[in-house]
């Protein structure tokens, strides 16, 4: 299977036909196809600049149209013009794994920072470790309920049953039982995760890896899941050590966002949102780096509503920012994420005026005097400068709002950069906690 990838918004070519696999054109039936992806997944997939040229919008992944692997990449490097590929995708996996709880995949991956794969390669590679550790300490077997038709009683008799069914085959006996083996919801789960990840692995270390699972799995059903039917597979102090590996299968079954759409080899997708992917990775982020710090974070906290109806004393629209951070229970900042790109030489940064009113009303919410505004480093704008402008309301609180950046290119020092936005956001570097 051929791969070729994309960085996200950059501007790709449209021809009728490719030269050949490895060229980095589209043709007019992948745009055809990724536009009826989009079309069905209801996401902004390509940006359509001209009949000649597209570009990925905020969405990044793999996508299999017309024979070949589109990988779709954000755009995260150390320099303008800087492209390394390989340690792209390890960053993206990273952040993946952070914003999914996964983390504890990466541990010792240095063998996979250079490699040519796709990072949908590496994510199933990881996979195939990570159960593969597991299965050499054994398949968990359960108890679950049968009913069947047995020529000696086992378990209970079902009176009823056998006088609706065998009361002329007194040969049979209408039995209820419990079956002790493998054939439970947890390894269905692993089961389907395997055979589909066989379809869309390009790389045969991976076929390889993925195939050696498969004989575990043998006395297991097929099943067709359902996102109903993955939400209830769950863990229990027994099977707890699979945990990291029913993660990833859910992460690869369903996605973040868009998840996988139903088919074969031809109509494969596995998509993320970069905006929802930023804010979960940020706040995990900053999570574990103020443990013991003194300051409690909250994500996606819902505790205030932006206005009341007085008639009824009901609360209305609800208030959901990405992060708050409390110091001794009093709210010192709160924090919103954008996934977009500020332009320094504009005079207002090219910050959106509804971003504004958005944390405004937050800071009027929470009662919050600092709020963090945080985009994305980009070295088009220039040097990193992780505080790029103070702005304060007029009226209300007369709160100040923190302009910041963060550099994506080295993961390992994302969280002291955040603590540090955090703590000049909210004036408390000089504050003891």
């Amino acid at each position: 299977m051929s791969l070729v990838s994309f960085r996200e918004y950059e501007r790709i070519p449209v021809v009728e036909r490719l030269a050949s696999p490895a060229e980095r054109k589209l043709s007019v039936a992948e745009i055809d196809a990724l536009d009826a992806l989009a079309a069905r997944l209801k996401i902004p997939l390509i940006e359509h600049l001209s009949r000649s040229r597209v570009r990925p919008a905020q969405y990044v992944g793999a996508v299999f149209v017309a024979g070949r692997t589109i990988e779709l990449l954000p755009k995260i490097e150390r320099t303008e013009g800087e492209c390394e590929l390989p340690t792209v995708r390890q960053n993206l996996l990273k952040m993946l794994l952070v914003a999914c709880d996964l983390d504890g995949a990466t541990p010792g991956q240095a063998a996979l920072e250079h490699s040519d794969d796709g990072w949908l390669d590496i994510l199933l590679r990881l996979f195939a470790r990570a159960l593969a550790d597991q299965l050499r300490r054994g398949l968990i077997r359960r108890y679950r309920a049968e009913a069947d038709d047995l020529p000696a009683v086992r378990g209970r008799l079902q009176i009823e049953e056998q006088l609706r069914r065998n009361l002329v085959h007194r040969e049979r006996s209408a039995c209820e039982f419990d079956e002790f083996d493998e054939d439970h919801a947890l390894n269905q789960l692993f089961r389907v995760a395997i055979r589909r990840m066989l379809r869309v692995a390009s790389n045969t270390v991976t076929q390889q890896a993925l195939r050696e699972l498969l004989p575990a799995f043998e006395g297991v059903s097929d099943v067709e899941p359902t996102g109903d039917w993955l939400a209830r597979v769950t863990l229990d102090r027994i099977d707890e050590r699979f945990g990291l590996c029913l993660g990833m299968a859910r992460l690869f079954l369903q996605g973040t966002t868009t998840g996988l759409y139903a088919g074969g080899r031809s109509s494969f997708a596995l998509l993320f949102d970069m905006n929802d992917l930023f804010e979960k990775f940020v706040a995990r982020t900053l999570r574990r780096q103020l443990r013991g710090s003194g300051l409690e974070l909250s994500i996606q906290d819902v505790r205030f509503h932006l206005v009341r109806d007085p008639q009824t004393e009901q609360r209305l629209f609800r208030l959901r920012p990405d992060i708050v951070v409390r110091h001794r229970e009093a709210v010192c900042c709160v924090v919103d994420t954008k996934w977009k790109r500020l332009s320094p030489e504009e005079r207002k940064l090219g910050i959106a005026q509804g971003d504004l009113y958005q944390v405004l009303a937050y800071a009027e919410g929470y009662a919050s005097s600092a709020v963090l505004l945080l985009y994305p480093w980009d070295p088009t704008g220039g040097a990193h400068e992780s505080v790029r402008k103070r702005l304060v309301f007029e009226g209300g609180r007369r709160s100040t709002v923190t302009i910041g950046e963060v550099a994506l290119d080295e993961l390992a020092a994302v969280g002291e950069r955040l603590e540090d936005l955090l703590r000049r956001a909210a004036m408390l570097e000089e504050v003891s906690l």
